[in-house]
């Protein structure tokens, strides 16, 4: 106990001594030509020089200090051009780009690089001093001017030089408010007339500290053109540099300086197909840690290993992204880290039972972590048994997505609807939370009183419902449109169904949402002129198959696909001439784009912007084209394109525009819709739903109600025994692999590639050692060039 509480202290200590705490007064110009929080002194330059400048437009504020395209960091650094008379006095006042006041109370020194393209001795530097607000009354107080040649060494030209000086002096010697510091003073220092030009740079007041720590639990996972990097913070507000090696260690190069814990190091492609040694170390005012040091072997994907990487991506965003207390998927990345959103969490309820199946994360703590979503969706504010598009996680109260839509959402509470009814049929273990699973998740599915969205028995479904404004909103759901899955679980439902009736006249108009029209010689009946937003063919279809499905309206199966080769011949032949729309970067639907957020779509609403998720969603349609703006998305631009959860949302190259952030409703169709393709998992959960089956026979639908094999191959496993394994186990081959050149690759939880062989077998099995391989899951791909076929393995070497 006693060495428990001396450890506890000696952190403690070393916490509060080392604690990096940086506050900058200047990192980036306003623009490249100024910074407007820079002040040059004009009334009492006397007969001194300083270039000053003003803002585009406000020629008033004519005293700006002009900034500098070269610098030290960034994009901008500040430009002091003048000439220091014998009566004169320039000033260049520089306060934070908020004007802001900062607290210094936990930083002791100022630092700040300079450069020069001339001699530049250490008596020139400018003098300093600190203005701060008055401590004892209105109005503001200046510091002593203090000489910086008395801190620093001689300078070297034609480099950045960081200049420092202690803090502690200055607030000792003058009666100063240590907590609201407005700004830095530079001052003149030389009185002979001479004309200098310095750039100044990252001015910053920082806490310094003896030993800097290094990082710990560095990891390094290598895939096909990045490499992955975690570490953990060894103290906060530190930075982190990133070195790599493409030699075997013999030499680095720096990638990266990031506050993050986190790097994707995207390589060229002459830098791919081999082993990377990366390490990181911790940064405090340009001193370094020791280094860590990982290797990353960075090598060809097959296109089933990169469909698996984007899932295992993609998921993170419902996992690690989500709101933590609740496990509810957050509306955006970029938001207010509380606002959640039912229909993402529906779409995330089914990438949980994709992950499940290939075990992105521990089985158990998936069961959690959806035990503890449907009990946020029990507890929260419904609205005759509906959801609220968004919700105040925190709260667990309706959040209004706008001025009267603070009540029940029935298209948002379809897409939880299919996500529990895929929920229900998925965990059917015996096991106490598969019980649980499913038993709430049927309870949540049968409490939805879809009638009540009628408006008192109309033969159409309204969108919203409001305590407050009741049916005000008055918006109908009519086809065609995302809102197919709406109208089949309305009369699905055992509790509160509608009839046919509602179907055909609310969403199908009386037949009138028919409109045959042809585009690049591909027919669509429903679809908006020229394929409408690509979101249309994937949210109503996470869960039901399109494969094979028919009404008296449509063959949605082939009503999909030729939507979707609209968008991509659309691409291809770019009557819009936007920048870099081809066969292989194409896909437009409603995403986030340079002015907002809009639904973009081909020839009525396309500004440029290209939208991942539309190309990637739409995988089990358009497959070849769909992987071919996989590969484009990914190989040529993913150091601009892919981050912690895949692919940002939206980029237009009309205006060199990437939003680099997610969308909820953007990432779930990724994860499902790929998943489809590969296995048919959730379609296959769904469409066995006997309420499922009876909605869909009510409305007159054909249907297929499993998927197989053909279609989806990889649900064609091959034999792996014993499994679990002890130091050997083989793969019993099926015929088509007998004879030919295989491939197989072992990988772990985490990604890694623990085994990877080519042979060529004669027999039907092959015999693979893996006495050296440590106790635990692993994924299993068996290749012949063609197709890839997966299975997991338990090895349990003692």
């Amino acid at each position: 106990m006693v060495k428990l509480i001396l450890t506890f202290n000696l952190l403690f200590i070393l916490i509060n001594t080392c604690f990096s705490q940086e506050v900058y007064f200047f990192s980036e110009g306003t623009d490249e030509t100024y910074y407007n929080q820079g002040i040059v002194d004009v009334n009492n330059l006397g007969e001194s020089t300083f270039i000053h400048t003003y803002p585009p437009g406000g020629a008033q504020w004519n005293d700006k200090i002009p900034c500098s395209t070269f610098a030290y960091k960034g994009a901008t650094s500040l430009k002091f051009s003048y000439t220091s008379s014998e009566n004169g006095d320039w000033k260049a006042s520089i306060y934070r780009s908020d004007w802001s006041a900062a607290d210094l109370t936990h930083t002791d020194s100022l630092s700040f690089y300079l450069y020069s393209e001339n001699e530049f001795p250490v008596t020139a530097l400018p003098l300093l001093a600190v203005k701060t607000i008055h401590p004892y009354g209105s109005g503001e107080i200046t510091s002593t001017f203090y000489q910086l040649s008395d801190y620093n060494n001689d300078l070297k030209k034609e480099e950045w030089n960081r200049i420092v000086i202690p803090l502690e002096i200055i607030f000792a010697e003058n009666d100063l408010d240590r907590e609201a510091v407005k700004g830095i003073i530079f001052n003149q220092s030389e009185f002979n007339n001479t004309s200098r030009e310095i750039l100044i740079d990252e001015i910053v007041a920082f806490k310094s500290v003896d030993v800097i720590p290094p990082v710990e639990n560095f990891t390094a996972s290598g895939y096909d053109s990045h490499a992955e990097l975690t570490w953990d913070h060894p103290l906060p507000n530190m930075s982190y540099r990133i070195y790599a090696s493409f030699n075997q260690g013999s030499t680095f190069e720096i990638r990266e300086e990031t506050y993050e814990n986190f790097y994707l190091d995207f390589v060229q492609p002459a830098e791919r197909n081999r082993s990377v040694i990366y390490k990181v170390v911790a940064v405090h005012q340009d001193s370094e840690s020791e280094s860590r040091e990982q290797p990353a072997e960075i090598r060809d994907f097959t296109d089933e290993e990169l469909l698996d990487m984007l899932q295992r991506y993609t998921f993170r965003y419902f996992w690690d992204g989500a709101h933590q207390a609740t496990g509810l998927a957050l509306e955006r990345s970029n938001g207010n880290g509380r606002t959640v959103a039912s229909g993402a969490t529906g779409m995330g309820l089914m990438a949980m039972i994709a992950a499940h199946e290939r075990e992105y994360e521990p089985c158990e703590d998936i069961k959690d972590r959806i035990e503890r979503i449907l009990g946020f969706l029990t507890n929260c504010e419904r609205h005759h048994g509906a959801w609220s598009h968004w919700y105040n996680a925190d709260t667990y109260q309706t959040q209004p997505f706008s001025e009267i839509d603070d009540g029940g959402d029935i298209v948002e509470t379809s897409y939880v609807a299919q996500g529990l009814i895929a929920l229900k049929n998925y965990f059917t273990g015996d096991d106490s939370k598969s019980v649980q699973i499913r038993q709430k998740a049927d309870q949540l599915w049968k409490e939805i009183d879809w009638d009540w969205y009628r408006k008192y028995g109309e033969y159409v479904l309204y969108w919203h419902w409001s305590p407050n404004y009741e049916f005000q909103k008055n918006m109908k759901v009519r086809g065609w449109n995302e809102c197919l899955i709406t109208y089949i679980m309305a009369a699905a439902s055992p509790t509160y169904g509608v009839p046919k009736e509602v179907y055909e006249q609310g969403w199908a108009r009386s037949g009138s949402m028919v409109y045959k029209r042809t585009y690049y010689n591909q027919e669509i009946t429903l679809s908006p002129n020229w394929g409408g937003p690509l979101f249309f063919i994937h949210y109503s279809h996470l869960g039901i198959n399109p494969h094979g499905l028919k009404d008296t309206y449509a063959d949605y199966w082939q009503e999909h696909v030729n939507t979707a080769k609209i968008h991509y011949e659309y691409a291809r032949a770019n009557p819009l001439n936007h920048t870099n729309y081809s066969d292989k970067c194409w896909g437009l639907t409603a995403s986030d784009d340079p002015y907002g957020y809009t639904a973009h779509q081909p020839m009525n609403n396309d500004n440029g912007t290209i939208s991942p998720t539309a190309a990637l969603s739409s995988f089990p349609y358009t497959p070849e084209e769909s992987l071919k703006a996989l590969k484009y998305f990914y190989r040529e631009r993913g150091a601009d394109l892919f981050g912690k959860y895949g692919f940002f949302d939206a980029f237009n190259d009309n205006l060199n525009w990437v939003k680099e952030s997610y969308i909820g409703i953007d990432q779930g169709p990724i994860v499902v819709m790929i998943e489809n393709y590969r296995t048919g998992l959730l379609w296959d959960m769904v469409m066995k739903d006997p309420d499922v089956q009876t909605g869909l026979d009510k409305l007159g639908f054909q249907y297929e109600t499993s998927t197989g094999s053909e279609e989806h191959p990889n649900k064609k496993q091959f034999s792996v025994y014993p499994n679990p394994a002890i130091h050997t186990f083989y793969i019993d081959l099926i015929p088509s692999f007998q004879n030919k050149k295989i491939t197989i690759i072992l990988f772990g939880l985490d990604g890694k590639t623990v085994f990877h062989k080519e042979t060529r077998s004669s027999s039907s099995s092959v015999e693979v050692n893996c006495a050296e391989m440590d106790s635990g899951f692993y994924f299993i791909h068996l290749s012949d060039g063609e197709k890839v076929f997966n299975s997991k393995l338990l090895i349990q070497n003692r």
